[in-house]
């Protein structure tokens, strides 16, 4: 044992014995021990607390805590973004109507996917209040959903990524 220990054990007795307590070193050995049960998981849970977490999937690892380069979220402090105010953060397209890698697909969420209009090549005009789901090359396995505000026409409300297997909301592009 260093000298630390052996100070704040003397101290300890002294505190005690001014109680009137007095107590054996196999007394002040079960304190220590009782005090290392209280202080090793309140340290271990301040440690984890920090520590970011990840989700695991089928094309790597994502970091939650920390943004990959070139990603923005340009979501209103202490506010939710636009697909989790209106439930989207799971998009409940069948797999074979997503637009295919270079497509775009213009998208009614009000629709079912069999009244769908068919994939368009990307830059074509968009509907107010419609969705353009775009397929980019560089993302397999992730579309871009660009939501057209309704009352104002071109204009993007939101950009959300998701994934195409499970259609969950991977991130927030854009938020407005």
């Amino acid at each position: 044992m260093g000298s630390a220990e052996s100070l704040r054990r003397a101290a300890d007795r002294k505190d005690l014995i001014r109680l009137g307590v007095t107590l054996s070193s196999r007394h002040l050995e079960e304190l220590t021990i009782k005090r290392l049960r209280l202080t090793v998981p309140a340290v271990f849970a301040a440690l984890t607390a920090c520590a970011p977490i990840g989700i695991e999937g089928p094309y790597g690892s994502i970091n939650i805590d920390q943004p990959r380069y070139g990603e923005y979220h340009q979501t209103r402090q202490g506010e939710s973004s636009y697909f989790h105010e209106h439930g989207y953060t799971q998009l409940n397209i069948p797999k074979g109507h997503y637009p295919p890698p270079g497509e775009c697909r213009i998208w009614y969420p009000d629709r079912p996917a069999g009244h769908q209009p068919p994939p368009v090549q990307c830059g074509h005009p968009v509907p107010p209040g419609a969705w353009l789901i775009h397929h980019p090359h560089d993302l397999p396995g992730r579309v871009h959903v660009n939501v057209y505000d309704p009352g104002r026409p071109g204009f993007i409300r939101a950009i959300g990524e998701f994934e195409i297997g499970s259609g969950i909301l991977m991130r927030v592009v854009l938020d407005k």
